[in-house]
């Protein structure tokens, strides 16, 4: 029976270790989730299934809503992608190695702030008296007070999820071998085709993760375009919370919910297709 217990254990030691995050992921994710689906759904807990309350959030406002988000998310992950890998590329092959470590403290440095104080500090930067009011002044332009701007908010966001993108490309972009980047050089590609034949290829991993890392979590997002471009326009993150916390209608908000997630995992699945088309079209450069 010993011997049983000790092999029993031996061969399942990674189950054991993955238990606690397993019951975690259940508890907080899993278990809410479907505590959501079932309000959009039900009346009461688990009884009287209606589809009213999507024909109720099933409106073209709605709909705009849930695009402007998917807009935001979209614009995010994509200046964030194009600037950060750059940076990762330098950071993890160009910049000396005695430097690496201190440039990925300035990257991660962002972390060990609140995200509020982050979003408070661009109010004294974006005023009408900011100091980026006072250098567009210098150079011949006066755009006002930029607060409560779709600029601002870009721009935040931008700010905000940059070090999410750099951190999912830096691991990936570190294991390319230069050797192989010199051989498709030595060999009369140009930057270009070694970079789409021979680094995209070897990065594309890395590239999708932090795509998709800003692209989920921008998505929806409450507090930036709350407090950065004010109520003149929505966002998913607004509406869910003012149907959960103002309106205090939890079916309505679950299944708008519900609805946007739906179209929003569509959305995901477009840009799954358009990565693949892209690094088949790249790599034929």
């Amino acid at each position: 029976m010993v011997q049983f217990l000790k092999n029993f254990l031996k061969s399942e030691k990674s189950f054991f270790f993955m238990v606690p995050a397993l019951a975690w992921q259940i508890s907080f994710c899993l278990l809410p989730l479907l505590f959501v689906i079932q309000l959009s759904f039900c009346s009461e807990l688990f009884q009287g299934i209606t589809l009213g309350y999507f024909v109720q959030i099933v409106k073209i406002s709605h709909i705009l809503v849930i695009l402007r988000s998917i807009l935001l998310a979209s614009i995010t992950a994509v200046l964030c992608l194009f600037v950060g890998y750059p940076v990762a590329y330098y950071v993890a092959l160009l910049a000396p190695i005695r430097m690496r470590s201190i440039l990925i403290f300035l990257i991660v440095l962002p972390f060990l702030t609140n995200l509020l104080v982050q979003v408070y500090a661009w109010f004294f930067i974006l005023e009408k008296q900011g100091i980026f009011n006072k250098v567009l002044y210098f150079l011949g332009f006066d755009f006002g007070n930029l607060l409560n701007s779709q600029f601002a908010m870009y721009l935040v966001m931008f700010h905000v999820y940059l070090p999410f993108m750099i951190m999912s490309l830096y691991p990936v972009v570190e294991k390319v071998d230069i050797r192989w980047i010199e051989a498709s050089l030595d060999l009369g590609a140009s930057y270009f085709q070694t970079f789409c034949r021979v680094i995209l290829p070897l990065t594309i991993h890395g590239v999708k993760a932090g795509f998709f890392l800003v692209y989920v979590t921008s998505f929806g997002e409450y507090a930036i375009p709350s407090l950065i471009a004010g109520q003149r326009n929505y966002f998913v993150g607004n509406l869910i919370s003012e149907y959960f916390f103002i309106g205090k209608d939890w079916h309505v908000g679950a299944a708008f919910t519900v609805f946007s997630s739906c179209i929003f995992i569509g959305s995901i699945l477009m840009y799954q297709f358009l990565f693949k088309k892209i690094v088949e079209r790249l790599q034929r450069v």
